[in-house]
Formats: C-alpha cells, structure tokens, sequence
C-alpha cells in the first residue's frame, strides 16, 4: 500500500486542523493508505488515534528527510499532501518524496507568493517527480466523504467552551496546544 504524509497536520504554523485531521482518517481508514503523520509533539495521540501508522514531530527530529526514508525502507513517501499555509512545509516537501512521488497542494502559503525551496528541474525530472494543486473536489469526492462519515471511519475532534473561555481558546491556538476543533457555546 502507497505511503502518504499529512504534512503538518494539525495547528502547529497557521494551519486549517478541519481539512487535516479527516484527510488522514480518509486516507488511512477510508482508502487504506499508510499515513506519517509530522507535526507537534503535542499532536502525537490525535494524530495516531486518527489513523496515521507513524508521527514524526517536528520539534526534536533533526532531518524529516531521514525520519521519512528509515519509515519507507530507505525510499521516502508515494504522496505528500501539504495542508498548512506555511511555506516551510513546501520547501520541506519534496525532500520527503521517492522516485515518481506527488506533492499536493491544498493549503496556500500567507504572504507573498514563493517558489518551492527544494524545488529544481534536476531533482524533478531525476526523480520523475510531480506537483500538483488541489482546491476542491469532484461531486463523486463530496459523495464518497459523506459516506465515509455516515459509516464512521471519520470523525470531528471537537470541544464545546462557554463565551468567557474564548480568550483561553485563543491563547491555546496562539500556543500551537489546540487539538480539533472548538465550538463556543453562546446560551446562557
């Protein structure tokens, strides 16, 4: 079965934790990819418990090229899927391929626009390498999620907060410490 990773998959650098978490349940649990989570050290447990076989955190592992390679018996992941809006997991991306691997792209970097860092024709073409972009997908995609969520391979990590915890809310996202999502409970 192919090797994905879910490039930083939670909140760790201003990242969307609702298209993460299910798109390693969907890949894992609904298609049957071996998912590497990286990310956090404190996203450890979600991560796994959302299907990923392994997590890299990205505070404390030297090279995530190696981390990657020693996971897939030396040859690096079939699939990348880049959800953060940092530039750093770009420029990381690639280096975490094997020979005729995918970036995806779904999250789009902040700021001003940047070439991919690891990026260049002699590493693209020696290694028969692709990248491609992802918005949206098909009404066959829509279809097939919603099943996947109907029979409860995925799952919403969530918390309800009163109003008066939503500056604590805050401040665990400002801390990267958010797992999931938070719903703020607006009666009295």
């Amino acid at each position: 079965m192919d090797w994905v990773i879910s490039l930083y998959v939670l909140q760790t650098l201003l990242q969307d934790p609702k298209l993460t978490l299910p798109q390693v349940q969907y890949s894992a649990r609904g298609i049957g990819h071996r998912v590497i989570g990286i990310d956090h050290s404190s996203k450890k447990d979600l991560v796994l418990e959302s299907g990923a076989e392994h997590f890299i955190p990205v505070d404390g592992t030297d090279s995530l090229a190696d981390a990657v390679k020693n996971l897939t018996g030396g040859h690096g992941a079939h699939a990348v899927v880049v959800c953060t809006a940092h530039q750093g997991a770009y420029d990381e991306s690639v280096n975490l391929l094997r020979f005729g691997g995918r970036v995806v792209c779904v999250g789009i970097p902040e700021g001003d626009m940047k070439p991919i860092a690891s990026v260049n024709a002699g590493i693209m073409v020696g290694k028969a390498l692709q990248i491609v972009g992802s918005a949206v997908g098909t009404r066959k995609e829509a279809i097939e999620a919603v099943e996947f969520a109907a029979r409860g391979i995925v799952k919403t990590h969530y918390r309800v907060e009163k109003l008066d915890k939503l500056t604590s809310v805050f401040e665990e996202m400002d801390k990267q410490q958010l797992k999931g999502r938070v719903v703020i409970d607006l009666s009295d």
